[in-house]
């Protein structure tokens, strides 16, 4: 086999043509264009296949006179290397904010400043001149006065002086020294009243100085600030796309296969004649032959055709899911549907520019909590002669009991998922065992796991690959079953879409006006392309309009599928007040248009107003079906303790009773000129003997009887004129005693339904619950 010629080919680098989801698992199209094949044995290897593909399903077909021969798929290691298909980004931004410096120094004092100081300085100079003149006359001066007294103190062996020379001499020289000495001092006066002008000035120009100086450094910290944030921000900037790359990094890790299945697919390109002379030749019934390129090919080079290949699998880790937004209104009884489908692809494949399209199957949803309870038949015994007891015994049933217990538990427990659940950093990544690394708290996974453990692997229609056969059938291997194509002429039905209309009048969002709002004029809304949806058998279609690209990722894509509108939607109430004393609302919608809704999560907003989300079950054109809404707050429901009270029938009777009294009183709190009546489902009960001498009767409401068309009843809950038209209510007696009323109360209305019946039973004796 060294010799035969072989291609290799990376899915990576191959097209897709369309992709198939299903609620478990998706079929994948590939095609390969354009194969070079010589004359005898070749070898096309196909690398890269995801893991999680099922091997068995892997199909080859193709167009060209060529035989398929063998087709081996071997799971191997991955030899692509992670650096090489994803390189590190090494364009770093570079540091434009390490500019240079402004040197910031000591402040030069200016011009003015040194000049003035230079002033000062020579007049020092002539200070210091005047000084030396002044201190200079007053020694000459102490050198005239030792001169004069010399005159007079003069030695008996000296010959005398003579005074008139001594005194004309003093006298000249004491005129100059006089004279010398004034001078000093008036120069020294002018210098110093000089000095006292300039070293004002010098004082002013040092404080315009410090000013200035002190005024330059605040610009120098502004700017270091200014150039520190900048810095700061530039280090975050850096800091978070670094978080990111490392993110990125991460999931691709978590979806870069360990190990890669490689398909190699051996084909044999015989000596052929033109297909326009091969009309008695047998073929297969998957052949497509391709004449004029064979011809062309077989003119150009005789030793090397063209072919086509087309390479389909099924793979698991791949699927969809329906997801719903339903927004009810009660003012107009109508409601807009938005369905979306939930796409995932969490194989190590990346499905660019394919034609998606999505199939319906089989799945569970989980149900949703704190249902409307339902009665449970209400059974008394007889205790029997000599034991313990009291006719407050059989106020309350069991059942009402514990459920009494689990409401008000309910009603004072205000619990909260812990903030550490809602916000914070995802775990660490733990190690898959197809992949790399895969967060640990990942949603993707999560329902991957829910879908994959409440479905059962199915039937998908697709034949399995006989790999070890070697049949000759051209591009049909072997005796392969392919996938059962849908019928020649299904009826393709493009979805009805439909816009909800909002009503043109003002409602008033107050509580006593009830469930209105207030909408201004509708803005145009983006538009949304619709899927073309297409029903044959069991299976539902939907191809998503446009051409998709699905990459392996952690999150989930959301397309949307179609838009539908409910008209005539029916609110109602049911009211369980000996076990919860509210109000439930629910609402009856009916499928109008020809999508067949499945079963998913859908948000609920009533009234402008998100409510939460609910399980939406599966419905098809024409069918109804029914959502809970909740507790309805507006519909208030009081249920005050039983009145008990013993009677017997006659003074010398043998048999002893018990008259019990319950009431139901029911608040419509909706009120004003917005305000419509509502429709209640009262349901009660009364005690069921199993004891043929403990006799139950109904007093209130009168005639009563299980079978019967009901009859009449309730009364207002206030006094007034204007309270009794209340309404309406009409009472039945069902099987295992339960009472049933039929209520319709008007706006801001109160009603009271009473229940009295009376037990009775031999003197003695006392009821007790079974």
């Amino acid at each position: 086999m060294d010799d035969v010629p072989k291609q290799k080919y990376h899915v990576r680098d191959l097209g897709t043509r369309s992709v198939n989801l299903f609620p478990t698992r998706a079929e994948v199209f590939r095609d390969i264009k354009d194969v070079q094949l010589k004359s005898g044995p070749n070898q096309i290897i196909l690398v890269g296949l995801s893991p999680t593909v099922d091997e068995q399903s892997i199909k080859v077909e193709g167009t060209g006179p060529a035989i398929i021969t063998d087709i081996a798929v071997q799971l191997l290691p991955n030899r692509d290397i992670f650096q090489d298909i994803y390189p590190d980004s090494d364009d770093e931004e570079s540091d434009s904010d390490s500019g240079s410096d402004e040197d910031y120094g000591d402040h030069e004092d200016s011009g003015e400043l040194k000049a003035l100081r230079e002033q000062i300085c020579l007049l020092r100079d002539e200070e210091k001149s005047a000084k030396e003149i002044v201190a200079s006359a007053e020694t000459r001066l102490k050198i005239l006065d030792d001169y004069s007294r010399m005159l007079t103190t003069y030695r008996k062996d000296q010959a005398a002086p003579s005074i008139e020379e001594g005194v004309e001499t003093y006298r000249t020289e004491r005129v100059k020294v006089f004279r010398d000495h004034m001078n000093g001092m008036i120069k020294s006066r002018e210098i110093s009243k000089k000095m006292d002008g300039l070293t004002k000035e010098e004082n002013r120009l040092i404080k315009q100085a410090d000013k200035e100086k002190a005024k330059a450094l605040k610009m120098k910290a502004k700017r270091l600030r200014e150039k520190a944030m900048v810095i700061e921000k530039g280090t975050r900037r850096k800091r978070e796309m670094l978080q990111e790359r490392l993110r990125i990094r991460k999931e691709r890790e978590s979806f870069w296969p360990r190990n890669v299945d490689t398909v190699k697919i051996s084909l044999d390109v015989t000596n052929f004649t033109p297909i326009t002379s091969r009309h008695n030749s047998m073929a297969s019934d998957t052949v497509e032959a391709v004449p004029d390129k064979a011809s062309e090919q077989g003119e150009s080079d005789a030793s090397t055709i063209s072919c086509d290949l087309s390479v389909s699998y099924v793979t698991t880790h791949a699927y969809w899911a329906p997801s719903y937004d339903l927004a009810l209104s009660t003012t107009s009884n109508s409601g807009h549907l938005c369905f979306d489908s939930r796409l995932t692809n969490m194989t190590s494949e990346t499905w660019s520019n394919c034609k998606v399209i999505l199939s319906t199957s089989q799945t569970d949803f989980s149900r949703l909590n704190d249902t409307i309870p339902t009665l449970v038949p209400w059974r008394v015994r007889l205790a029997g002669k000599g034991s313990s007891g009291a006719y407050t015994d059989i106020m309350y049933s069991r059942d009402e009991q514990s459920h009494k217990a689990g409401w008000n538990e309910q009603t004072f427990r205000h619990s909260q998922k812990p903030r550490s659940d809602m916000f914070g950093v995802d775990g660490p990544y733990t190690t898959g065992s197809l992949f790399g690394q895969l967060p640990a708290n990942n949603r993707g996974t999560e329902g991957l796991q829910r879908v994959q453990t409440n479905n059962q692997p199915q039937s998908t229609g697709f034949g399995v690959a006989n790999i070890q056969s070697s049949a000759g059938a051209l591009f049909g291997f072997g005796t392969t079953a392919r996938p059962a194509p849908p019928p020649a002429a299904p009826v393709s039905r493009r979805s009805d879409v439909y816009s909800l209309e909002i009503p043109e009048t003002e409602v008033n969002c107050d509580e006593d006006e009830g469930y209105s709002a207030s909408f201004i004029e509708p803005q145009p809304e983006l538009a949304f392309q619709d899927s073309t949806f297409e029903e044959t058998g069991f299976t539902s279609t939907y191809d998503l309009p446009g051409l998709k690209t699905l990459a392996p990722s952690s999150t989930v894509s959301k397309q949307r599928v179609a838009r539908v509108t409910f008209t005539s939607v029916s609110f109602s109430h049911t009211v369980v007040a000996k076990y919860k004393p509210v109000a439930f609302l629910k609402a009856k919608l009916r499928n109008g248009s020809n999508l067949t809704l499945l079963k998913g999560q859908t948000g609920l907003t009533l009234d402008v107003t998100f409510m939460g989300r609910t399980t939406l079950p599966r419905c098809s054109p024409g069918d109804t079906f029914t959502l809970s809404l909740g507790v309805d707050p507006a519909i208030q429901v009081a249920y005050p303790k039983p009145q008990v009270k013993r009677s017997q029938s006659g003074l010398f009777s043998k048999e002893d009773g018990v008259h019990y009294t319950r009431a139901i009183t029911l608040s419509n709190t909706r009120s004003g000129s917005k305000g419509k009546p509502v429709q209640l489902t009262v349901l009660g009960q009364i005690p069921v003997s199993e004891d043929e001498r403990l006799r139950i009767d109904i007093l209130h409401p009168r005639g009563l009887v299980v079978g019967s068309v009901g009859v009449g009843a309730g009364v207002p809950g206030r006094e007034g004129k204007e309270e009794k038209d209340w309404g309406k209510a009409v009472a039945q007696l069902k099987k295992d005693g339960e009472v049933s009323w039929d209520v319709t109360l008007n706006a801001g209305r109160m009603v009271k339904l009473d229940l009295e019946y009376e037990c009775a039973f031999p003197a003695g004796d006392h009821v007790v619950n079974v």
